[in-house]
Order: C-alpha cells, then sequence, then structure tokens
C-alpha cells in the first residue's frame, strides 16, 4: 500500500459570516491562524481512497459530492470529507437536518482540496499503518454536566511508517474544538491546529480530525479563550502520544478497496418531542449551560415550525486500510455511542462530521440538553447510527480477512 499526504490552505474572504454560535454578530475580520485542507490518499494499482479533513465548521453532502467529482481527476476512486468543526471559520451551511453550502465557500474548499489531493497522490510511498489510542486527562470533559467529575478522553491515532521511520500521524479528538469564544471574529482551526502544531515534526505531517464529540467539549477544563490556550490544551495531547513500534512481519498491507457504505433513515423528531421542548427548561446556575439551553430551544421551536414528516436520510460508511478500520458518521455522534462502535466492531476509530452533516444524534435516554433541543431527528437516533456503522465496520474487515484467508 502506498501513503500520500498534501496540504492547501482554505481562503477567506473578509466580511464572510461565521459560523458555529448561534449569538455571532460579525463576520471574518483576521486570520488568527490559517485554515488547512489535508489529504491522504492510501492507494495499491487497484484503489486509491482519499480522506479530506478540512478546517471548516462542517461539510455538507452537496460539497462532498462536488469534491469527490473533482478529485476522480486526479485518480481518488474513493473519497470521504470531514469537517474538525472549528468554530472559528466561515459558516458553511451547517444547520440540523443538514444545509446547503455558500457557493463561494463550496469553490474554495473543492479547489484547496484538489490542490491538497494532487500533491497527495505525487508523494505516496509504501508505507503500513498502525492505530493506538492515547487517554488524556484534564483535556475536555461532558459540557452540560455542572461540576462533572475528571475523565479521560481517549484520542486516537494512525500512525504512517515508512521502514522504521514514523512520516504521519492521523489523530482522532472526540473534542469539541472551541476554545475560541463566541466574541472570537478571527479564523482559527482552534484546538484542531493547537494539536497540529504540537505534534507537528520537520520529517512528520501530521492531520487532526474530529470524532465522537457531540457532549464532548474544553467548557470545564480551559484555562482561558485565546491562542495561548490552544496551545496549552494541545501540547497536553502531544505530551500523551508515544509513537508505536513499527510493524514486525505480519505480510504485505491488504490492498485497498472502496469503503462499505450504508445508507440509514432516521425519523425526524416526533409531535411529543416537539411539545417537550417548548416546555420551560430546567434551573441551572451556570449562565452559559443556561445561554445555550435558550438556543437550543429556539433551535427546537423553529424545527417545529417547519413540521417535518419524511425521513431523513445518510451514508455511514466504513473502509479498512492495512488492517485500521474507520467508521465515518455524518453528524454529531456523543462520545459513548462512539465507544459503542468501537468496542461492538473491535477497535475501530470512529470519525464524526463525515460525508455530510445532519447534527446532533441523540441516544434514548439523553436527558433534556442542548443537544436534544437542536437535535432534528428522534431519540434513539443515535442507537440506530451505532447499529449501521458496527454492520459497516464488520463487512470492511470481514471482507479483508477473507482476502488474507484465500492468499
Amino acid at each position: 500500500m502506498r501513503v500520500g499526504h498534501g496540504t492547501a490552505c482554505l481562503a477567506v474572504v473578509p466580511g464572510e459570516p461565521m459560523g458555529g454560535y448561534v449569538d455571532r454578530s460579525q463576520g471574518v475580520q483576521d486570520v488568527l491562524d490559517p485554515l488547512e485542507v489535508h489529504v491522504v490518499t492510501f492507494a495499491d494499482d487497484g484503489h486509491r481512497f482519499a480522506l479530506v479533513v478540512v478546517d471548516l465548521i462542517c461539510v455538507n453532502t452537496d460539497v462532498v459530492e462536488r469534491t469527490r467529482a473533482a478529485l476522480r481527476d486526479v485518480g481518488v476512486s474513493s473519497c470521504w470529507v470531514a469537517a474538525t468543526h472549528t468554530h472559528a471559520s466561515p459558516e458553511a451551511g451547517c444547520a440540523p437536518g443538514g444545509g446547503v453550502t455558500p457557493p463561494h465557500v463550496g469553490d474554495r474548499l473543492v479547489a484547496a482540496s484538489l490542490a491538497a489531493a494532487r500533491g497527495a497522490v505525487a508523494a505516496e510511498r509504501a508505507a503500513r499503518l498502525t492505530a493506538t489510542r492515547t487517554l488524556v486527562s484534564g483535556l475536555a470533559g461532558r459540557r452540560n454536566v455542572v461540576d462533572p467529575p475528571p475523565m479521560d478522553i481517549p484520542v486516537d491515532t494512525i500512525t504512517v511508517t515508512v521502514g522504521t521511520d514514523v512520516v504521519g500521524l492521523i489523530v482522532v479528538s472526540p473534542v469539541h474544538p472551541t476554545i475560541l469564544p463566541a466574541a472570537n471574529n478571527h479564523v482559527s482551526a482552534d484546538l484542531t491546529g493547537g494539536i497540529r502544531r504540537a505534534l507537528s515534526a520537520p520529517d512528520r505531517w501530521v492531520v487532526v480530525a474530529t470524532g465522537a464529540a457531540g457532549d464532548i467539549s474544553t467548557r470545564h477544563t480551559r484555562q482561558g479563550h485565546g491562542p495561548p490556550e490552544v496551545d496549552r490544551l494541545g501540547a497536553r495531547v502531544a505530551d500523551r502520544f508515544v509513537p508505536p513500534p513499527a510493524p514486525v512481519g505480519g505480510g504485505p498491507a491488504a490492498p485497498v478497496r472502496p469503503p462499505v457504505s450504508r445508507s440509514v433513515r432516521l425519523r425526524p423528531k416526533q409531535p411529543a418531542e416537539l411539545d417537550a421542548s417548548a416546555r420551560p427548561i430546567p434551573q441551572v446556575r451556570n449562565e452559559r449551560i443556561r445561554r445555550v439551553l435558550h438556543q437550543g430551544l429556539r433551535i427546537a421551536r423553529e424545527q417545529a415550525a417547519r413540521q417535518r414528516s419524511e425521513p431523513y436520510e445518510v451514508e455511514i460508511a466504513a473502509v479498512d486500510l492495512d488492517g485500521v478500520t474507520v467508521v465515518g458518521v455524518p453528524g454529531e455522534l456523543f462520545l459513548e455511542l462512539g465507544e459503542a462502535i468501537r468496542t461492538r466492531a473491535g477497535g475501530v476509530v470512529v470519525l464524526g462530521y463525515t460525508n455530510g452533516y445532519l447534527g446532533y444524534l441523540p441516544a434514548r435516554d439523553t436527558p433534556p440538553c442542548y443537544e436534544t433541543f437542536a437535535s432534528p431527528v428522534s431519540a434513539g437516533s443515535g442507537e440506530i447510527v451505532v447499529e449501521t456503522a458496527v454492520e459497516a465496520a464488520r463487512e470492511a474487515a470481514r471482507d479483508r480477512r477473507s482476502r488474507r484467508n484465500r492468499a
């Protein structure tokens, strides 16, 4: 298997709307750190798969399809597009239930993805992959819990090795990258960029994606809202990272095969759930949590006014790369649901915000909170996504095992 990496900057336009915060009133004023588009290609003589990771609040299905079409021109057979979910980026049409990407943002994303993909294809060389997990304390916690207990955050890393040299890292952090506040109007990759910078080295590229971060943020662990805090928490992740030993033996890497995709239909919120959103919210002393709850209720009322009845249809996908199975979910999955996919499917890596954006995917027993108010789908949708993801991941891994058995 050959692996390549390329990157390009995602241009921004002064004054264009910023996404991520309901109470944001100003557009882009300046650049704190450049937004980046990363492409990693995995290829053999039969198939080339590309993972595109972009510093945006979300990617909608329209721009995913445009990106896939553009990358076919450089020999990419299959492609995933994932957003880091930074809230310090231009608005990309991020709305519960999915939206339409502003044309000018989509044009820039496709152009940057194509440039990065060309670089990745040109840089491909024979490599092996290893997946490891690190538990990071003091990084983040459950954001809607008042005075939550300390929590170890599981950060997954796919290490790319050429011979005995580590040449690349794909880091998946299940944390909302929201250190910079709503008042900020400077674009930034936020925590994602902090982790990238902390782990980068002259002979090693780093891609940072966001995992099952639906209910996880730095709200209770951050000590500030500016660049120094971004770098402090990024360094906390880097300090815990230990490169795995280079793969030894085990034969050649399995052939690169297309991802396994499953379409799943999710029921929109039912009348009883919408009625519940109209009731008074629980009294909480934390001002930020209280304000966020009110924002969620406003979004719920807007959904109720639309009265959607037809189900939402989304793509859940899995791909097996040199024995490392990766699952892509087009929305905000809670950490416990991401961990359920990992446990049941045998140690997979879970990406959120991938190949589309539906919104929050609540579990059956999720108590009333911003995520349940803002979610466009019925309670229990998270478990349906888990079942579908596990099936896709098992099929992707089974395909790899059957090929090796035949060999």
